[in-house]
């Protein structure tokens, strides 16, 4: 498996998009593709791959000069709790250390909370509605 950094104008584009619509749309009735997607040109496009194939893949937004946040995480619903995922987190953590950063944080899904608590993110606030279904924010400050 390797993990790399990819451009808005990559040919993995249409695998990250069609992995997201099956993993964090299609399942709320909800269509990405409905979405504006060119406002995320600016954003790091972080995946996970073996050859030709996507198996993870997550989303870098800039919020100031320190602190990004981790957004659109998506493995492909026969690659979970593989370590795939994990993976991939600890590669965006990395590269935020080397780009200056010095947290990230997230909107979790209720379900996937306990994920991103393992990786030493910690819940703060009060959950809250986002795409339908419950969420949490989490931080976590890069070392």
């Amino acid at each position: 498996m390797q993990c790399e950094t990819v451009a808005f104008t990559s040919p993995w584009i249409l695998q990250i998009y069609k992995l997201r619509q099956d993993v964090l749309r299609s399942p709320l009735g909800l269509n990405l593709f409905d979405e504006d997607l060119l406002s995320e040109k600016n954003e790091v496009f972080c995946i996970a791959h073996e050859n030709d194939t996507l198996l993870s893949c997550l989303q870098l937004r800039k919020l100031d000069e320190e602190r990004l946040k981790l957004r659109q995480m998506a493995t492909h619903q026969g690659k979970q709790a593989k370590g795939y995922g994990k993976k991939l987190v600890e590669y965006a953590e990395q590269w935020g250390l080397e780009n200056g950063f010095v947290s990230i944080e997230l909107h979790a899904r209720k379900v996937a909370q306990g994920f991103y608590e393992k990786l030493g993110y910690s819940k703060v606030g009060a959950e809250f509605i986002e795409v339908e279904i419950a969420h949490c924010k989490m931080i976590k400050k890069l070392s």
